[in-house]
């Protein structure tokens, strides 16, 4: 099985906003970000035709697959929607590196082997206990930096090497006018 190649993760800057889906993806999708829906729950979606312009690429030899291919395996780059949950979700990959107390700023160094056994099947675990202040903080207030996060509600866009791309200034400002709220981003691999 081949490697996930990565995703640009969107999300709310606070972690209890979750907007509407259908305002949210008419705003997408009017801005030229989305194009059409790939499954009928419309969880995921293709690019739309104006994709490159609100996505910027690093890099001088960037090569992303835009359009579904006819090999049943071949990666592409699409958009997909996760939420709105209940509570925060966290979302991490194999690239994610420790994550800072928020009252220390102590890195978490065993954090893999300290949310192991603390992850349920909803990805919302329990708070975590600080090894170098012993504060106890929920996981989503650690500092996961640009290699994890938070939300109750995400954007992911699929098959992009992390830190090869990122949102621009006009995406970011769509995001914010549905959701009333600043976005972030990050990006992790599976």
């Amino acid at each position: 099985m081949r490697n996930h190649t990565g995703r640009l993760i969107l999300a709310p800057r606070d972690l209890r906003c979750a907007p509407d889906r259908k305002p949210l993806i008419r705003a997408l999708g009017g801005a030229g970000f989305l194009g059409a829906a790939l499954t009928p729950e419309g969880d995921a979606y293709a690019v739309g035709e104006d994709f490159l312009s609100l996505i910027a690429f690093a890099g001088c030899a960037v090569q992303v697959e835009l359009t579904p291919s006819t090999e049943p395996d071949r990666p592409f780059c699409h958009i997909r929607i996760a939420g709105p949950f209940a509570e925060p979700a966290l979302l991490i990959g194999r690239n994610t590196r420790p994550p800072r107390c928020p009252a220390c700023r102590a890195p978490l160094r065993a954090w893999r082997d300290t949310l192991r056994d603390r992850i349920p099947a909803a990805w919302h675990p329990e708070p975590l206990p600080c090894p170098a202040c012993a504060t106890v903080s929920p996981v989503c207030t650690w500092d996961w930096k640009e290699t994890g996060g938070c939300a109750r509600l995400s954007l992911s866009v699929e098959e992009v090497f992390p830190g090869e791309a990122s949102p621009t200034d006009t995406l970011m400002q769509v995001l914010e006018g549905v959701a009333q709220t600043p976005w972030r981003y990050f990006y992790i691999q599976d």
